[in-house]
């Protein structure tokens, strides 16, 4: 059977019983409680005709990036408004299972916003500073370049920033290979520039925002994210690490074969690196992650969270992690978050996840106040071109005039290393 009559198949046999679901999965912001924790006190107004029409235009783009997956969820906030949730498809083929609100996905790289607004928090209680050296934080590393390894600062691992080779030992978290043993080899790695001169993603080394934020607190790393983060912001869902404890709202993982989509094991290996990619959350609970860093909600600071979303290293265009495209401009890396201007426009954050079987992607603009959030339990091809989609067409609502935002974020906090580039 062929993906587009697979899906079908299964949308005729759900028929009526999603029609009777619907009113549970569909939720906007001004239903919640005021009193819920992190929830929105005031009521959602009504939108003008053109920007509401304007809206449904991109919500048929999401729905069409999302009739030929297995399963998808999205969030869409305009002007700080969160639209009705849109669920499509099944958390398993094999079963069809429902996508629902509470339906849970592996976040993979999105996780790294949330390590690195962890330590935001830590550095906001006075735990740590940003630019302590990582030698002094966690002096039982070694390094190939002794006189490099004594420059590297903690706001460099969170920037994408260490000037260590790109991807360093990436393919061991896909190996049988532990997490100490990882870190073990790590003076075997060599650098490819000072720290903070360019820009080099990592995992392996960005988990190490973990091993601070644990030396710091005291606190492990899942129980500080646990109970700073996803408490707070009533994320229900979310987790760190296997999740074993929800397996039902678990959305299996869904890879092409023969043209169509096939249930495979979900890929655990990445919990090692859990502040790299460890995170598990439902779209509900996404929905609450773009509103704190639209800050829209309560519930953790605001001037944190914020000064995340600067750009502090720039990329080269051979990293741009995007499509070639000369609306793309001033492309970096901000604090767990990338960052780039689109046709004159700065401001966006974004970040996307992939493991085997599962993406995510997230993008706003807080000058806007607007955002989307896109999770699939499957691998469609180039789903960043969706979050260029949203920058294309939040660009030409500001240039028609139909919405109205700031400047959005541009300069550094001064307790940090440097600015914006």
């Amino acid at each position: 059977m062929r993906v587009g009559h697979q899906r079908r198949f299964g949308w005729i046999r759900l028929g009526l019983s999603l029609a009777l679901l619907q009113s549970a999965f569909i939720q906007t912001a001004g239903a919640q409680s005021d009193s819920a924790p992190g929830g929105r006190a005031e009521m959602i107004h009504v939108l003008e005709p053109s920007l509401e029409v304007s809206i449904q235009g991109f919500e048929a783009k999401i729905r069409a990036q999302a009739e030929d997956l297995p399963g998808a969820a999205a969030v869409l906030i305009i002007d700080g408004n969160v639209r009705p949730l849109m669920l499509f498809g099944f958390q398993s083929m094999a079963d069809i299972r429902p996508i629902t609100k509470s339906t849970i996905f592996q976040l993979a790289s999105l996780s790294k916003s949330f390590a690195a607004t962890a330590i935001a928090l830590a550095v906001n209680d006075g735990r740590l500073q940003w630019g302590a050296p990582l030698a002094s934080l966690l002096p039982e590393l070694n390094w190939s370049d002794a006189r490099r390894g004594k420059k590297l600062k903690l706001f460099h691992l969170a920037n994408q920033s260490s000037g260590l080779m790109p991807h360093a030992y990436t393919n061991l978290v896909e190996d049988v290979v532990s997490y100490n043993n990882m870190l073990n080899r790590l003076q075997q790695v060599s650098f490819v520039c000072d720290p903070g001169a360019c820009y080099s993603y990592q995992n392996v080394a960005f988990s190490l925002l973990g091993d601070v934020l644990t030396q710091a607190t005291g606190i492990p790393y899942a129980q500080f994210v646990e109970q700073r983060l996803f408490a707070p912001l009533n994320m229900q869902a979310a987790s760190v690490g296997r999740a074993t404890d929800r397996i039902d709202q678990l959305a299996s993982a869904h890879v092409l074969r023969d043209d169509r989509w096939a249930v495979v094991p979900r890929n655990q290996r990445y919990y090692k690196v859990a502040p790299a990619a460890g995170v598990n959350a439902s779209i509900a609970d996404m929905q609450q992650w773009l509103l704190a860093h639209l800050g829209l909600i309560d519930g953790v600071p605001h001037a944190p969270i914020a000064e995340l979303q600067s750009r502090y290293i720039a990329n080269e265009p051979a990293d741009n992690h995007y499509p070639n495209d000369h609306r793309i401009s001033k492309a970096g890396y901000g604090l767990g978050w990338r960052v780039f201007a689109f046709s004159g426009v700065d401001g966006f954050t974004h970040h996307g996840g992939y493991v085997r079987g599962m993406r995510s992607e997230m993008i706003f603009h807080r000058g806007s106040k607007s955002g989307l959030v896109f999770l699939t339990n499957s691998e469609p091809a180039a789903l960043n071109r969706l979050s260029l989609a949203f920058a294309e067409w939040l660009v030409a609502l500001q240039n028609a005039e139909t919405l109205a935002w700031g400047d959005g974020i541009k300069q550094a906090p001064s307790s940090l290393p440097s600015g914006d580039l």
